[in-house]
């Protein structure tokens, strides 16, 4: 049997692809398109502490190549996680992770404090990274000092795993993540949307609220394809790519430059069943290329003396 099977922290996924966060819901909505036994497995939404409306409407318009979202956050907090969602969870075999989505120190031990009480799940996904939420202006992303204020001493609250997400908008996500390394943590997930807009120009405003967006889709895949290339030389430890995949090709493109991983996030909109599709396709790839091991396709791009 081919082994597809990658580690990261102490958490092993059977496959290298995993649904985003955001995308997958809270997992039970990919229950009905996909063999949850059949991919790597999920991230949910963000969970906040407390509860979050979320921005105003509208919050999703379709652009050339992709999509923009100012979605805001919204869940109803860690306890209604804790009660009414988990329990929901904790039936898949695939790997669960939690997308964290702190406004503060305070909110991230708190977080954690609560949720690593509790079973069912594989780890976190720190998001420091939503494009379309600031605090006073301040995004932890674009500040190396706020972000090492965040994140220091978080490894020593948790044995699960710990990934970080970060955006693909800030120069200061590369040296967020080398610093994410030296405290501990298992993966790097990158990258997150990229900071967007778009205009009424009917109505000669913003379309969105907020301003800005997050541009999701297959137009960013080249971007994030290369940010993840350099993320990889960044870091020693494992980095998850994402962005724009939609086939294999595109999965393969990732692993080949480095990442052990991909996430999807807005082509799971566009094919509900893609987390099957392209595990099994990725089977079927290593079968026919007679690769017995994931680890051959994984950072095997060959690079120009």
């Amino acid at each position: 049997m081919n082994n597809t099977k990658i580690k990261i922290g102490k958490t092993t996924l059977n496959f290298p692809i995993l649904g985003s966060s955001g995308c997958s819901g809270w997992g039970v909505e990919l229950q009905d398109f996909n063999d949850m036994d059949f991919i790597g497995g999920f991230v949910t939404k963000s969970i906040t502490l407390k509860n979050k409306i979320g921005n105003k409407q509208p919050r999703i318009k379709e652009v050339y190549g992709g999509l923009l979202n100012s979605i805001g956050l919204e869940n109803n907090g860690v306890h209604y996680f804790v009660e009414k969602i988990l329990p929901k969870m904790k039936k898949f075999k695939c790997a669960k992770f939690l997308n964290l989505a702190p406004f503060s120190r305070e909110d991230l031990l708190s977080l954690i404090d609560i949720l690593d009480k509790e079973k069912g799940f594989d780890g976190y996904e720190i998001n420091i990274s939503c494009p379309n939420i600031t605090k006073q202006n301040l995004n932890f992303n674009s500040n190396l000092l706020e972000a090492k204020k965040l994140l220091k001493g978080v490894r020593r609250l948790t044995e699960k795993t710990l990934l970080l997400k970060l955006s693909p908008s800030f120069v200061e996500s590369f040296e967020i993540a080398k610093f994410a390394e030296m405290e501990g943590f298992d993966g790097i997930s990158f990258t997150n949307t990229y900071i967007a807009t778009a205009v009424d120009v009917e109505n000669r405003k913003f379309v969105f609220d907020n301003i800005q967006a997050g541009f999701s889709g297959p137009a960013i895949k080249p971007l994030s394809l290369f940010n993840v290339y350099k993320m990889t030389k960044f870091v020693k430890i494992p980095v998850i790519g994402i962005g724009g995949i939609l086939n294999l090709n595109d999965v393969l493109e990732y692993l080949m430059v480095g990442a052990v991983g991909v996430q999807i996030g807005t082509g799971l909109l566009i094919q509900p069943n893609i987390l099957e599709k392209l595990s099994r396709e990725l089977q079927d790839y290593m079968v026919k290329e007679n690769i017995g091991d994931i680890g051959k396709i994984i950072g095997c791009v060959k690079e120009s003396l």
